[in-house]
Formats: structure tokens, sequence, C-alpha cells
């Protein structure tokens, strides 16, 4: 058994590297580009490895840190792609995969919080703060898609273009915290698991703002034609 955990955690260790190295990639090289999207999916099949390993590893072992981190980004990555698959359809329908993809969502809240009240939450000190915090994260994420479920259709498609930045992006932070808090320990221990999502928060408003101001642009243009042949 210990042996059979070491190589799955030696394969999430892979995963993790490559996603942390394809996923820089997919920023830095122009959106929609052959690079871009080439990157971008290896950054999402090793995202799900990385969610997988996670959830085979921190079972038995009962770590609820590499639980969380495994399935907040396994979430993030579902969805990121699947707002990128909406947009591209004429018709974007909710399908039973995405209730799935809600349930694991659920799961990684479930069962750390079972397992801190069992445990007594007072025993866990800082790491209390950093799970409301990311809780209170995922819990609107799952209202929010669970409630727009029935109005995808009505969504513009630079809609689903920004959702599909956040969301791969919200993977991409949570990888990098949890290569941040093997590496690097801090007192208290909320700082190197906060400190990401404060870095690269900004990250995703700047290129979701860059992505809205272009749709304008583009819309702008086309009124102009119409306007022209009129």
């Amino acid at each position: 058994m210990e042996q059979a955990l070491r190589i799955i955690l030696l394969i999430h260790v892979a995963f993790g590297f490559t996603s942390l190295a394809s996923g820089i990639a997919a920023m830095v090289f122009r959106k929609g580009s052959k690079q871009h999207n080439q990157s971008g999916k290896i950054f999402y099949w090793s995202m799900l490895g990385i969610g997988v390993t996670a959830f085979l590893v921190a079972i038995p072992k009962a770590n609820m840190f590499l639980l969380m981190v495994g399935g907040f980004s396994t979430y993030m990555t579902l969805t990121g792609f699947r707002m990128l698959q909406w947009r591209r359809s004429k018709t974007p329908t909710y399908l039973p995969k995405d209730r799935i993809y809600l349930f694991v969502g659920l799961l990684t809240l479930i069962i750390p919080a079972l397992y801190f009240t069992s445990m007594g939450w007072s025993r866990i000190g800082g790491f209390s703060l950093v799970f409301g915090v990311f809780g209170c994260i995922l819990i609107s994420m799952l209202l929010g898609d669970f409630i727009g479920r029935k109005q995808l259709f009505m969504r513009p498609k630079g809609w689903f273009l920004s959702m599909h930045i956040s969301r791969m992006m919200g993977a991409f932070i949570a990888t990098f915290t949890a290569f941040l808090l093997i590496n690097w320990q801090t007192n208290p221990v909320y700082i190197a698991w906060l400190l990401p999502t404060l870095v690269f928060t900004p990250v995703i408003f700047y290129y979701q703002n860059k992505f809205k101001v272009s749709a304008r642009h583009l819309k702008a243009q086309k009124q102009a034609l119409v306007e022209k042949r009129s």
C-alpha cells in the first residue's frame, strides 16, 4: 500500500510541474493562437491528473490540504473548459456531467468539513481561516453555476470567455498555492495559502477586462460597418 501511494504521489508531482509550466505558457502565448491552445490542452489534462492522484493519496492519508487543493483545482478546470465549449456552441446546454462536476466541488467542501469537525476546529489553528476563504469562494461558484444553469442560452459569448479565463487562472492559482506550501513554510500558515490568490487575482481582472474591451471594440466595428452599408 505504501509503495503504491509513493508511486501515485510521484505521478502527482509530475502532473504538478507539467501544469505549472503549461499554465505559464498558456498565459504568455496570445489567446487563440496555436501555441496557446496546445499549452492549454496540456494544462487541462495535467490538472485532471492532479485531481485524480490527489484524491487517491489524500483519502488514505487523511491529507485534507491535498484533498482541498486537488478538488478545488479540478472543479475550476472542468468548469473552465465547459465555459469554452458553451462559448463555441449555438445552444449551450447544462448536461448530466455538469451535475457530476458540482458533486466534485461539494465533496471538496464536505469531506474536509466533516474531518475538521470530528477532530475539533480549534486544533487546526490558522487553517480554519484558509478553509473559510476557499470555502466561501467555492460555495459562491457552486451556487452561481447551479442557479445560472437555465440561463446559459442568454449569456453573451464574451461572458463565457471571461469565465473560462477566470476558472483556468483559478485552477493555476490553486496549483501554484500547493507548490508554494510544500516549498515555503510560513508563520502564520495562511500567508502561503492566500498569497498566490492576492498576487494572481489582478491578472485575472486584467485579462477579463482586456477581452471585454476587445469585444466592445469588435461590436463597435460591426455596427459601424452595418451603418456604412445602410
